[in-house]
């Protein structure tokens, strides 16, 4: 994999940590807590013991300066980022509001791993511009690292079938049993995405934000006549039902939502993978781009 099309990982604590930092981060009681934050923003002039010699105006101009101090450098390690996963793509020109807007929001990005993404989004960009709408940055610009990474775990799972490249994790499917048509009853068979780090509590992280459809949906019955093509993680399969009636199931992405997926890129989690391919195979023949095939009739 090309340094390039490396997926973006968010990791919800920062990467590296100043001696400072890293002694902060063993503040147990509440106060001390306080006094490390007012200290480290400029704000501690009240909690100290001598009164203060600056006035209260001066201290403001003390914080305002070291907190735009911040956002150049936090800009700047975006640039660095953004400039060292480049290599020799084709170059379009950003829009100037576009441009004026990422960086507004960019500047207040403070966490490595989200800049990292930030950085990813204004290569993005660069590469095709207009790929990532004011309402993905505005939803990324209000997204803290948990959610980020809980964004990241869903994406993880997400696949796209038949003619729709949207983005969709499948939790199962219908399918109808019996011979007769009086008799049939409707079966169902799924995937717990509990199991691979997504609860339900993620899922309505998702659809609260906006990235996901809160519904439940269900496909088409599947055509016997021709196969349904399905990507998983850039990896292709061919799906041969076997029987009338079969319809899968799955929770789709918002189109804000695979605007960020795009941006995390191909990210596989192989134990749903191996899971999805198993329950796939027991109502269809999986035909992988690896010439391989999975066939188990249940």
């Amino acid at each position: 994999m090309s340094e390039s099309n490396k997926p973006v990982v968010i990791d919800h604590e920062p990467t590296s940590q100043s001696r400072q930092d890293k002694k902060a981060h063993y503040i147990k009681d509440s106060a001390s807590r306080i006094l490390n934050i007012a200290e480290n923003h400029g704000l501690d002039a009240l909690l100290r013991t001598q009164s203060p010699q600056s006035s209260p105006f001066e201290r403001m101009l003390s914080r305002e300066k070291k907190r735009r101090e911040q956002r150049q450098k936090n800009l700047e390690n975006i640039l660095k980022l953004t400039h060292q996963s480049c290599k020799d793509e084709t170059a379009g020109e950003p829009d100037p509001d576009w441009l004026y807007r990422f960086f507004d929001m960019a500047q207040e990005v403070h966490n490595p791993s989200m800049q990292r993404l930030w950085a990813q989004v204004l290569k993005r960009e660069v590469t095709n511009p207009g790929a990532t709408s004011m309402k993905a940055l505005s939803v990324l610009r209000d997204m803290t690292p948990k959610e980020a990474q809980i964004l990241q775990r869903a994406s993880s799972l997400a696949c796209s079938f038949g003619g729709d490249n949207s983005r969709k994790v499948l939790i199962g499917y219908r399918s109808q049993s019996g011979i007769f048509t009086f008799g049939k009853r409707n079966v169902t068979s799924n995937i717990n995405v509990a199991n691979f780090q997504l609860p339900y509590s993620s899922l309505l992280v998702m659809f609260e934000l906006g990235l996901m459809h809160s519904t439940e949906l269900e496909s088409g019955e599947i055509e016997l006549d021709s196969p349904l093509p399905l990507v998983y993680q850039g990896k292709q399969l061919s799906l041969q039902a076997h029987s009338k009636g079969i319809r899968l199931r799955y929770y789709r992405f918002s189109p804000t939502g695979n605007e960020l997926c795009k941006l995390l890129g191909n990210k596989p989690n192989t134990q749903y993978y191996d899971q999805l391919v198993a329950l796939l195979g027991q109502k269809f023949t999986a035909q992988t781009d690896a010439e391989s095939s999975v066939h188990h009739t249940v």
